[in-house]
């Protein structure tokens, strides 16, 4: 986990941060409300895991045990009435807000997991374009879709970087190829792996939000997200967004949840001042894995 000591300047209490970073990492799971009630649902717990604790900042959402707990291997779960789900990951389908009857495009979509979110959130009513550049992976997020029943979703397998068209999404979410540090947790730390080119992955990244900019409509709202730390993949790249074309909003959180601001300087370089709106999610403060949100308007 030494890697990680490259956050020391950015992090509240690093020794805390390390040893979270390679804990056991809870999970949580969702019901599927467009075939499940709450309370059915609670039945559903009160049989399979009544140790399970219900969130009260995350709606129809429980969180299970690290360990010996494998909701995965429900009937419920095959039956496609609920869903399991990394906690932290939840949030850039909260942040974007996605209602019944809007457009929406996934921009990367893979495994699926947010785009089953984002229909869901959406009672299945409106239209949920999931995209991917990885034929392989995007039929995962279609097995996904197809298990929890959901109609609203739509396929396609290109480049988001060169997805084509002028068609004006009133939501589009880019949940960003990236490093992948925040999911240290997963393997007890041992996936960290900071010889990456960060310039390399910055540069698809950028390609991605640009793109996710143009397709939004004039007000619409752009979700950016990353499973990884690094400034040089979060607000590096929000910084590559010129400020006539979208601003960076502010993001209400539950006051049970602790996160910190995006940040606007880095290794003597200084990003556009409302990359502070952005949200930090680190592994001690909220026993999650790590996550970055940023939410944009289009102007």
């Amino acid at each position: 986990m030494d890697a990680l000591r490259r956050y020391a300047p950015i992090v509240d209490d690093l020794e805390a941060f390390l040893a979270s970073a390679a804990a056991p990492l809870p999970k949580v799971v969702w019901a599927n409300r467009v075939r499940l009630s709450d309370s059915a649902m609670a039945e559903v717990l009160a049989r399979r895991c009544p140790e399970a604790e219900a969130l009260s900042y995350l709606e129809s959402t429980w969180r299970v045990p690290a360990e010996g707990v494998r909701p995965g291997k429900w009937p419920e779960f095959a039956l496609g009435l609920i869903h399991t789900q990394e906690e932290v990951s939840l949030w850039p389908v909260i942040v974007l807000e996605p209602r019944p009857r809007d457009a929406v495009l996934d921009l990367c979509a893979a495994p699926g997991n947010k785009t089953a979110g984002m229909a869901v959130a959406m009672g299945d009513a409106g239209s949920v374009l999931a995209n991917d550049r990885k034929w392989s992976r995007l039929q995962g997020v279609q097995d996904i879709v197809a298990r929890l029943g959901l109609t609203a979703v739509m396929a396609s397998h290109m480049d988001g970087t060169q997805f084509p068209g002028e068609t004006r999404f009133d939501r589009v979410l880019v949940d960003a190829p990236c490093t992948g540090e925040g999911t240290s947790r997963k393997s007890r730390g041992e996936a960290v792996d900071l010889s990456s080119d960060y310039s390399k992955m910055q540069r698809l990244q950028k390609g991605l939000l640009r793109r996710a900019v143009e397709l939004a409509r004039p007000g619409g709202t752009i979700v950016y997200s990353t499973c990884t730390y690094a400034p040089e993949e979060n607000e590096a790249v929000l910084d590559g967004i010129y400020p006539e074309k979208a601003a960076i909003e502010p993001i209400a959180m539950p006051p049970e949840v602790t996160v910190d601001p995006g940040i606007t300087e880095w290794q003597g370089q200084r990003y556009r001042e409302d990359v502070a709106n952005a949200i930090r999610f680190w592994p001690h403060h909220n026993d999650t894995g790590g996550f970055f949100v940023a939410r944009l308007r289009r102007l």
